[in-house]
């Protein structure tokens, strides 16, 4: 087995892509051996280092295209006493208009509500501290190198870690964990491959779930928060250096965002036919030595053999 890991980006709803491109490696025998994920692409992270197979992903996507606005708990009581509090000048108490009780209580009945320190597979989560303005690191890897503005964290409920990168800030309320107020890791790193590799991954493969700006087709909140987020991600793309070895950019079906819960197999088999396509590449990105460039789409990913990353993550299974 080609040992690498898979970083997986955030995208809402757009991460059911995540578990085509698990399933297309699983078919390929080339599941990574270590996983992190933003986001959306966190929720794959954690559950396939759980030990659920590309398979039982695959089932989950289904579920949640059926039922998934069932597990969002909105703030009604903060929602209606919004305004009149925005009208009287007073203190308003909206952290977000969705509570995310129910999803953690989700995560939590398909992770057993397991430690990450019990996850055997390495798993790297970020998060966002609004009190620091630091990103908290989750990992049960002990070899986790010092970054800046990083902090690592080895504690942590699986399930609540997950609900922490996915709150996207104003559509969900911030994550308490500790002395920690946590929301969205991709307000830092959408695609952290670069925390991946610093936790003791030499060869990272990503899977990016950015799309090229489009304009909204709606003015509500959650699209405008999800094209800003897309707006966010690619300034942070540019800036950053990641240093993985390939990149997985899947083409989404048009008008997948953030909640978008009835596109979600769409993405998954997108995410799938994208992997498949690529896996002559990506094999050679996992087995050629020395420096080397590999296009695919419209980007051109420069690393060496050390490094690979995908837009989504596979890996062997895990205790509880």
């Amino acid at each position: 087995m080609l040992e690498y890991g898979l970083a997986l980006a955030g995208g809402g709803t757009r991460g059911a892509a995540h578990a085509g491109v698990l399933k297309a490696l699983e078919e390929e025998n080339l599941l990574p051996t270590s996983i992190a994920g933003t986001s959306a692409g966190s929720i794959a992270a954690g559950l396939f280092a759980f030990g659920m197979s590309a398979g039982e992903l695959e089932e989950i996507i289904e579920d949640m295209e059926k039922y998934g606005w069932y597990l969002l708990d909105p703030d009604y009581i903060g929602i209606l006493t919004f305004i009149p509090q925005l009208l009287f000048h007073r203190k308003a108490g909206l952290k977000g208009l969705i509570g995310g009780r129910s999803l953690t209580e989700y995560f939590s009945c398909l992770t057993n509500r397991c430690s990450i320190r019990d996850i055997k597979m390495k798993l790297v989560i970020p998060a966002v501290d609004l009190c620091s303005g630091m990103t908290i690191a989750y990992t049960n890897s002990p070899a986790s190198s010092s970054r800046e503005h990083v902090k690592w964290e080895f504690e942590g409920r699986l399930c609540d870690i997950i609900m922490a990168s996915c709150s996207v800030p104003g559509v969900f309320r911030p994550k308490k964990i500790g002395n920690y107020c946590l929301v969205d890791g991709g307000v830092t790193n959408n695609l952290p491959v670069d925390l991946l590799r610093a936790a003791g991954e030499a060869r990272v493969v990503g899977v990016d779930l950015g799309v090229d700006y489009t304009m909204p087709h709606e003015d509500t909140i959650t699209e405008v928060v999800s094209h800003s987020f897309s707006i966010m991600s690619t300034g942070l793309k540019d800036c950053m250096s990641r240093g993985e070895i390939y990149l997985l950019n899947p083409e989404l079906p048009e008008g997948a965002g953030l909640l978008t819960f009835d596109k979600m197999r769409a993405c998954m088999d997108a995410g799938y036919r994208h992997t498949k396509e690529k896996i002559p590449e990506i094999r050679a990105a996992l087995t050629q030595n020395g420096r080397r460039s590999i296009k695919t789409g419209k980007r051109q990913i420069i690393g060496d053999d050390k490094k690979i990353i995908v837009n989504c993550n596979s890996s062997d299974r895990s205790s509880s």
